[in-house]
């Protein structure tokens, strides 16, 4: 119910954004513990909402939903749930009240997803990038909004708006078995895997224009010239291969670790 692999990267962005934004060691580290809450209680309410459809096929081995499974009654993974969001909500009003407008805004879309208004693969996709922004804007409340963090939350858009598609390609072969509309489904594999290498492209030049606001340091220009080269690679294998294997690996190596990149390169760029 932790979604370790999800909630990780979400509250390093708003930890690493608090820091960038100058809002020191300590609150950053608290506004990290809110942004994890608050992916914690989004995301096992995903487990809540999806609760049927993990029942059957392909998706009940790979997606290991315990209240699909049985382990947990669905009352008490919608308890657990919520009391993370409220947690968040109290920390969120407590280190920054500001933080409270995209704090709202990342609920609303929980909520949305929860009640399945945003089943087309487009806004499915429009989705996961706002949130990925939205985390940035939440940190960077905690101190100071500059210009180089704004576009960093544009960064971060683009980055899994895109990465959605190879999201979708991944899980590709239980999709197809299910009701779950996603891009390669609507637009055929290839298609998805150009518009991901295009979203990744600009992501990367939005990272790169970061540097050049004056906010970061030379040590951020260093690593974002890593990610890039890193990035670059992965999004022209991808658009050459766009295979569930090889999505399966990117998903790891690109948008885990070339995420974690980043979220370092904020905070010693900030030093």
């Amino acid at each position: 119910m932790l979604r370790p692999n999800r909630s990780f990267m979400v509250s390093a962005i708003t930890g690493s954004a608090a820091f960038a934004a100058g809002a020191g060691l300590s609150r950053a580290l608290w506004m990290t513990l809110a942004g994890w809450c608050l992916a914690v209680g989004g995301f096992s309410l995903d487990f809540y909402a999806d609760r049927d459809l993990d029942k059957v096929g392909p998706r009940a081995q790979l997606r290991h939903n315990p209240l699909a499974d049985g382990t947990l009654a669905p009352k008490t993974g919608l308890i657990f749930s919520i009391s993370f969001l409220f947690v968040s909500l109290i920390l969120t009003l407590a280190l920054s009240p500001t933080a409270l407008l995209p704090w709202s805004a990342v609920l609303a879309i929980i909520i949305g997803l929860a009640l399945h208004w945003f089943e087309t693969p487009l806004t499915r996709a429009l989705t996961l990038g706002a949130l990925q922004a939205l985390y940035v804007l939440i940190g960077s409340a905690a101190g100071h909004l500059t210009p180089g963090l704004m576009l960093l939350a544009g960064m971060f858009f683009f980055a899994m708006f895109g990465g959605r598609g190879m999201i979708d390609i991944r899980d590709y072969p239980q999709d197809v078995v299910t009701r779950v509309q996603t891009l390669p489904m609507r637009y055929g594999v290839k298609r998805t895997a150009q518009f991901t290498a295009v979203c990744l492209l600009i992501a990367f030049a939005l990272s790169l224009a970061a540097y050049f606001t004056g906010d970061f340091n030379t040590t951020y220009l260093y690593l974002d010239l890593l990610f890039i080269a890193i990035g670059l690679v992965c999004a022209g294998w991808f658009a050459a291969r766009p295979t569930p294997k090889l999505a399966h690996i990117l998903t790891l190596v690109f948008m885990v670790g070339s995420g974690s990149l980043m979220c370092l390169a904020m905070v010693v760029g900030s030093l």
